[in-house]
């Protein structure tokens, strides 16, 4: 699992090492830069800024789970630290995306209204443990319905194939005898 890992990170290392080099790309529609991601304006579906992005949670296959967003912020200070899971929001290039690749500006679109955003679940530690536990129970239960059909697949692939041979050793059998008279 570690090597996995440190193969991905290498891989994610060459490509950002790669696009660096060439400083006249534009940015890319639907490849987007997680540093520039950060503080970006988060909106609601009416539209209206509700607040930015704090942090960005990933899954075991580095892919986004979903993004943490500080909501109510007033000059820094108060807010709070709601969880919008993938598939809730959107993510667009601000402009026409033009711009450098280095030099992007994002909008996050939360399709829900600022009351369900207020009801969205806080980041905290216990929202942290309870996605956590839920996440390894799912693995968990994938690992052991795929063993399970994996030992289904081997009965009756064997049982087929006792029952073929059997066949035809019948057919022989009665082959045999055809010959014989």
């Amino acid at each position: 699992m570690t090597r996995a890992r440190l193969i991905r990170a290498m891989g994610l290392s060459l490509v950002a090492g790669s696009m660096a080099f060439s400083l006249s790309a534009h940015g890319a529609q639907g490849l987007y830069s997680a540093d520039d991601l950060m503080d970006a304006d988060v909106y609601d579906s009416n539209g209206e800024e509700i607040g930015e992005v704090q942090n960005i949670l990933m899954d075991d296959n580095m892919s986004v789970h979903s993004l943490v967003i500080k909501t109510g912020d007033v000059v820094g200070l108060g807010g709070r630290d709601v969880v919008a899971e993938r598939g809730t929001f959107t993510l667009r290039m601000e402009g026409d995306g033009d711009d450098e690749f280095d030099d992007q500006d994002y909008e996050v679109h939360i399709e829900a209204t600022q009351d369900e955003v207020k009801a969205l679940p806080e980041y905290d530690e216990s929202w942290w443990n309870q996605t956590s536990d839920a996440l390894s129970k799912a693995w968990e239960n994938t690992k052991e319905t795929s063993s399970s059909a994996w030992e289904d697949t081997k009965q009756a692939t064997s049982s087929a194939w006792q029952k073929v041979k059997q066949g035809v050793g019948n057919m022989s059998d009665s082959a045999e005898e055809e010959v014989e008279k």
